[in-house]
């Protein structure tokens, strides 16, 4: 009598254990934490010798092996579900959805499999295969029953948790694609620097930035000296080619956390650097066009070489007085680089910003 109630309370001991699963577990929890603590009750409910856990892949839907203990018998794990999907036994306990009782195909013939489908109302998560040294005779009715409570408590954490990693991944997927169709939108197909659009959301915002803090703007506006005789000579891709190398020849030598390159309008670009003054620009502006002077740029057809122009103009908002437009920026940088053609080419022109 004394035995018989000493297995009534551990039997409800392990009832209640069983039954507080989930909340032994923070949510969201990953399926390494899942299995970690299935695996602790599971020791305590009988002895394992090998314990794998297949879940089924969104895309293949397939039982793809994720865990197994110990690690080294990863392949006998794969060797078993093989063999019993070859008899039809595991098709058997998956559609079925509750724990069974087989012999071993693959391990020693003294060992007992006991499979248990993670399943919920809606859909199959995987299988937990547990290889025992206890023959099947000595596998009681109540372990099998306890077995049961656990698989079905441990699937709906895991359905939880696969279908927030589902819905956490899917966000971020989303995300990305927000962030790709954002760059797209204000960037340069061709060369990858901003385009005019960007160029004309954008600058309005630096010129507020540099009268609110009463910092210096400059802005050159550059062009590709005769580029129409590129295209010509050697054909519009060899030209395509030139204006992504002239770009990157820039951004190069600009500072990659303060200044910008947009794209104006067929070999135009203007280069937007905030805090920085007239002299200054100008000075950068030099060194830009010696260094696309001094360049050679290797196309798949041909070398060749190019020359820029450069207009540059700018304020300081510490002792400036002007009503600054972005219109006006643009405007005086253009004049300074039609000057600069004017001039010949190849230069740079400066001068402070006209009304």
């Amino acid at each position: 009598m004394g035995e018989g109630r000493a297995a009534l309370l551990e039997l409800i001991e392990n009832i209640e254990r069983l039954g507080q699963f989930q909340d032994r577990l923070d949510f969201p929890s990953s399926v390494n934490q899942i299995w970690t603590a299935f695996l602790v009750d599971v020791q305590n409910l009988i002895e394992i010798e090998v314990c794998a856990l297949f879940l089924v892949d969104d895309k293949s839907n397939e039982f793809v092996l994720k865990h197994t203990v110990p690690e080294n018998s990863s392949r006998r794990c794969r060797d078993e579900i093989d063999l019993q999907i070859e008899c039809g036994i595991f098709s058997w306990i998956v559609n079925r959805r509750q724990p069974a009782l087989i012999p071993a195909l693959a391990f020693e013939k003294t060992k007992s499999i006991v499979m248990l489908p993670l399943s919920t109302v809606k859909r199959t998560l995987g299988v937990v295969m547990i290889v025992t040294p206890i023959q099947e005779s000595f596998i009681t009715h109540e372990n099998m029953k306890l077995l049961t409570m656990l698989t079905k408590e441990c699937s709906l954490v895991m359905e939880n948790t696969l279908l927030y990693e589902r819905l956490r991944k899917e966000h971020l997927s989303l995300e990305k694609a927000n962030k790709e169709i954002k760059l797209l939108s204000r960037t340069d197909s061709l060369t990858g620097c901003y385009n005019r659009g960007h160029l004309n959301e954008l600058l309005p915002r630096e010129i507020k930035r540099a009268l609110r803090y009463k910092h210096s703007l400059a802005l050159a506006m550059c062009d590709i000296d005769h580029f129409k005789n590129v295209n010509d000579t050697y054909g519009h891709q060899c030209g395509d080619e030139v204006l992504k190398i002239f770009v990157q020849s820039i951004t190069d030598l600009i500072r990659a956390d303060t200044d910008w390159v947009a794209r104006y309008g067929g070999e135009e670009f203007m280069l937007v650097l905030p805090e920085t003054k007239l002299d200054d620009a100008c000075g950068l502006a030099e060194r830009l066009r010696k260094h696309i002077a001094q360049k050679v740029i290797e196309t798949e057809e041909d070398r060749v070489r190019i020359t820029a122009s450069f207009g540059v103009t700018g304020f300081d908002a510490a002792t400036t007085s002007h009503r600054i437009t972005p219109e006006a920026l643009i405007n005086t940088a253009d004049k300074y680089l039609y000057e600069a053609k004017k001039q010949g080419r190849n230069r740079v022109v400066k001068g402070p910003i006209s009304d």
